[in-house]
C-alpha cells in the first residue's frame, strides 16, 4: 500500500514537472478601446495643400483607407469611433496598438510636408508675330516643345549660365509686351501630380421643344488645364518637371430630332476636340520654365511662365525664429 502511494506520488510529481516545463502561451492582444485626441491642424489648410489634405475629411479618408479596424464605425456604440471636434481635432477610440500606428501615420504625413514646391504660373497672350520672335530667341535651347525654355543644370557652368540669362532677358522683353491672361500660385507636394494653372469657360446650350425651351440649360466647359509633377533633386537645388496640357475645344453642335411623349424635340450635343501635349524639363530652384499651350484664341499664342521655388519647412521655421529673436532683441535694446 505504501509502495503504491509512493508510486502515485512520483507519477503526479513527474506530470506536474512536465506541465510547468511547457512554454508560456502567447499573450493575447489587448482589445481594450482607448480614446485619444489628435490635433490635425498642422496637416490641413495652407500646409495641407502641399500634401493633398485639404480638410479634416481628407485626413479621415486616409485613416479609413489605412486601418481596416476603423471601417465599421457606428456612432453611439461601444465600438471604434472617430469624432471630429472643433479646433481641427479628431477624437479616435481604438486599441493602443492601432493608436501607435495612427501616431506613426500622422507623423509621416507631417514629414511629407517638410518638402514642397511653391509654383507661380502666369499665362501670357502674344500674337503669332511676337511668338515667331520668341522662338528665334529660344532656338538655341536644349528642350523640346511644348517646353520652350528651362533654366536648369547649366547654372553649374558660369558661361552657360550667363548665356541662359541673356536668352531669358530677351524672352522677357517679348513676353512683357503681351497680355497677362491670369496668374495662379500655390504650394504643391513634391512628387505628386497637381493642377498648377487652368482656365475653362462655360458653354451653355438647350434642347428645343415644340412648346419652347427646357427650364434647365445644359452646359459644358472648354479651355485648358496644365498639370504638373514636380520632383525635387536629392541636393534640393533642382526640380524636374513633367508638364501635361489637357485642353478641350467645342468646334460645333450636332442636332437630332425625335419625339418624346408626343412632343417633338430637337436635341443638341457639342462636337468636342481634345488636344494638348506633354513635356519635361529640369529647372533650377527659383528659375523659369516657358510652356506653350496648344489652347489659345484664334491668331493668338498662350505661353505659361512657370516659376518654382523649393519650400523647406524646417528652414522657414528657423528663419521665423531668428526674425522673432531679432525683434525681441531690438525691443529690449540688446
Amino acid at each position: 500500500m505504501i509502495a503504491k502511494f509512493l508510486s502515485l506520488t512520483f507519477v503526479f510529481a513527474l506530470c506536474s514537472g512536465l506541465a510547468t516545463a511547457q512554454p508560456d502561451p502567447k499573450p493575447v492582444a489587448d482589445k481594450k478601446l482607448v480614446t485619444k485626441l489628435y490635433n490635425i491642424k498642422h496637416l490641413i489648410g495652407e500646409r495641407g495643400k502641399a500634401s493633398g489634405l485639404a480638410d479634416a475629411d481628407a485626413v479621415i479618408k486616409v485613416l479609413l483607407e489605412t486601418f481596416p479596424q476603423l471601417r465599421d464605425l457606428k456612432p453611439g456604440t461601444d465600438g471604434p469611433q472617430i469624432v471630429e471636434r472643433d479646433g481641427n481635432k479628431l477624437a479616435i477610440r481604438t486599441t493602443e496598438e492601432v493608436h501607435g500606428e495612427i501616431k506613426d501615420l500622422l507623423e509621416a504625413l507631417e514629414r511629407l510636408q517638410d518638402l514642397a514646391v511653391d509654383i507661380k504660373a502666369d499665362v501670357i497672350e502674344i500674337d503669332t508675330v511676337a511668338f515667331a520672335k520668341l522662338q528665334k530667341v529660344l532656338a538655341k535651347g536644349n528642350v523640346k516643345p511644348p517646353v520652350l525654355f528651362a533654366m536648369g543644370e547649366e547654372i553649374e557652368d558660369e558661361k552657360k549660365l550667363e548665356a541662359a540669362k541673356k536668352v531669358m532677358e530677351e524672352a522677357n522683353k517679348i513676353l512683357k509686351a503681351g497680355l497677362v491672361v491670369q496668374t495662379s500660385s500655390g504650394r504643391f507636394l513634391n512628387g505628386a501630380e497637381a493642377t498648377i494653372s487652368a482656365r475653362q469657360s462655360v458653354l451653355t446650350y438647350t434642347n428645343h421643344l415644340e412648346t419652347g425651351f427646357r427650364e434647365t440649360p445644359l452646359f459644358m466647359k472648354q479651355g485648358f488645364t496644365l498639370v504638373a509633377v514636380p520632383v525635387v533633386s536629392a541636393d534640393r537645388r533642382f526640380i524636374r518637371f513633367k508638364l501635361t496640357e489637357q485642353s478641350t475645344v467645342v468646334t460645333g453642335m450636332k442636332k437630332k430630332e425625335f419625339e418624346e411623349n408626343g412632343a417633338k424635340i430637337i436635341a443638341q450635343s457639342p462636337v468636342v476636340e481634345d488636344f494638348g501635349a506633354t513635356g519635361s524639363a529640369v529647372v533650377a530652384d527659383g528659375s523659369t520654365i516657358l510652356f506653350r499651350l496648344a489652347y489659345a484664341p484664334k491668331d493668338k499664342v498662350w505661353v505659361v511662365v512657370v516659376k518654382p521655388t523649393i519650400y523647406i519647412r524646417a528652414e522657414e521655421e528657423e528663419l521665423n525664429r531668428l526674425r522673432l529673436k531679432r525683434w525681441f532683441d531690438f525691443f529690449l535694446g540688446r
